[in-house]
């Protein structure tokens, strides 16, 4: 292939660009071309998205080059928008149901101690743990649960120590600091509450409920 230079990187062969993207070397080849022929960007080429870039597709006047741009119009997920497509494909959804709007939200990616993550399975790697558990952990702290470090905990016993010495509650005038605090004031062990508070934070019981002497 002839060389291609992409963010000060120079690259010669299709190996090393699959490599630096993450895919293979085939998927690589089969981008290349989309780009030749103009359908793809440079930047769409070297995308670390692990998806299939289709060719155009038209929706109310409106032309998408690939599954990124639709997917950013109706706020879902590449993914996603990729999962539909398949079933638009078998017949399975008509266009207007391939592009419906949905609840689903698309929560940033936060940095942390200046390192940036390009995706929610990066940092989910970075930390080790599952990609589901890192999708939950950032959902609670844009929803104010959780705070930066909670997020980036290296492991659910680091996650669960921080939360056993950092709780912070207010309840009736009372202000509890710690999972301890709160459960000697309520005269129960403090593995109850622990398992209460999650189902707290996951919005499964109320506040009176996680405050229930029995």
């Amino acid at each position: 292939m002839k060389p291609i230079t992409y963010q000060g990187k120079k690259f010669s062969s299709y190996q090393k660009a699959a490599d630096y993207i993450g895919i293979t070397k085939p998927g690589f080849s089969k981008r290349l071309k989309k780009y030749e022929d103009g359908q793809l960007t440079l930047d769409e080429l070297f995308s670390h998205d692990n998806f299939h870039l289709t060719n155009r597709i038209t929706y109310k006047g409106k032309v998408f080059r690939n599954h990124t741009e639709a997917a950013k119009f109706i706020g879902i997920t590449p993914v996603s928008f990729h999962r539909r497509f398949k079933k638009y494909q078998l017949g399975e959804l008509s266009l207007d149901e391939l592009f419906q709007p949905s609840n689903y939200t698309i929560y940033e990616l936060p940095e942390y101690h200046g390192k940036h993550f390009k995706s929610k399975s990066e940092a989910a790697k970075f930390l080790g743990i599952s990609l589901n558990s890192f999708a939950r952990r950032l959902k609670y702290y844009h929803e104010g649960k959780y705070v930066l470090d909670d997020v980036f905990a290296t492991s659910p016993h680091e996650l669960q120590m921080r939360q056993i010495k950092d709780t912070s509650l207010h309840y009736k005038g009372q202000h509890f600091h710690t999972q301890i605090e709160a459960s000697k004031y309520l005269g129960i062990a403090q593995s109850t509450f622990s398992t209460r508070y999650q189902k707290y934070l996951a919005g499964k019981i109320s506040l009176d409920r996680l405050f229930q002497h029995k």
